[in-house]
């Protein structure tokens, strides 16, 4: 199995895959005073020579998160399937934020659908679910991170291990 180092988080097919989705994207940072802030991400990207991961995040939607990230804030992002509840945390002492790059906006069109369609398929309404996974965002911007460390979140004995441990 290829994989590539980025930071202290060795990130292989099998991980980059299943950030790919279908799933579900959740994302935090901290103020200053560390008063936590969570929004919803809308699809990733990852850049297989370097590691980065970059999420989508609706800037109406993610002001609290996006404030604190560009006074400095740590950030984190969970990565979690539906279907089986497979949980994956990022985090990252720094992003860089920026304007969506060519093709962004289709890859999260193609997240929105693949997410909605994995809700639909465990009974949730389909408007509920493409509502939920697939809101028609026209302020998207791109919040890129290196992961420097990751854990196994999965509900289960092995939640909280460090991404390779055990």
């Amino acid at each position: 199995m290829s994989s590539t180092t980025t930071g202290a988080l060795l990130f292989n097919q099998e991980l980059a895959e299943f950030l790919l989705g279908p799933i579900a994207i959740k994302v935090g940072s901290c103020s200053a005073t560390r008063v936590p802030s969570v929004s919803q991400a809308y699809g990733c990207r990852i850049c297989r020579a370097t590691g980065e991961v970059c999420v989508f995040l609706s800037e109406s939607r993610s002001t609290s998160v996006l404030r604190d990230l560009r006074d400095g804030g740590a950030f984190s992002a969970v990565f979690s399937r539906p279907a089986t509840h497979k949980t994956v945390q990022l985090k990252a002492p720094a992003v860089r934020i920026q304007p969506l790059e060519a093709g962004d906006q289709v890859l999260i069109e193609r997240h929105g659908l693949r997410a909605a369609g994995e809700l639909i398929s465990l009974g949730y309404a389909p408007a509920f679910s493409q509502a939920l996974m697939a809101p028609d965002i026209t302020d998207a911007v791109c919040v890129c991170f290196m992961p420097v460390v990751g854990f196994n979140q999965t509900p289960g004995v092995g939640a909280g291990q460090p991404l390779g441990a055990g």
